[in-house]
């Protein structure tokens, strides 16, 4: 089974890895770094934008290099405004060839209100993570 995934972080495709052993056998990830189309801090609904935009750029990759893909599988951080609080999730989204799409999101933690803007104005990786 051949799957694309959006990264190049070896921790990420070792995680989609596992995922994917546990229902399938021959498993096989290769890491392509591609572009989101969003902001390098991703805020609300440019999380899932920027997921979905990594699959629209892994499938090109895919079909540009006549490669033929059983998933897609693009992961995308950020940050979302959620009943008052900010809080800090992962979105990914897992498609196969024939274009059905699976979103899921990780459970958020929240940030402190007086770290929100550093992290707008750059990225949470990029902050001094003094709240964690």
């Amino acid at each position: 089974m051949k799957i694309l995934m959006g990264t190049k972080n070896p921790g990420k495709i070792e995680g989609a890895k596992l995922a994917f052993e546990t229902y399938f056998e021959n498993v096989e990830i290769e890491g392509i770094k591609v572009g989101s189309q969003v902001s390098d801090q991703p805020f609300n609904e440019e999380i899932l934008l920027g997921a979905k935009n990594r699959i629209k750029n892994l499938k090109n990759y895919a079909k540009e290099n006549n490669l033929t893909v059983d998933y897609f599988v693009a992961s995308e951080a950020g940050i979302m405004e959620f009943y008052g609080s900010i809080i800090d999730i992962n979105l990914a989204v897992v498609e196969n060839k024939e274009g059905l799409q699976s979103v899921g999101i990780s459970q958020g933690f929240p940030v402190p209100e007086k770290y929100i803007e550093e992290i707008k104005q750059t990225e949470l990786r990029k902050s001094d993570g003094s709240y964690f």
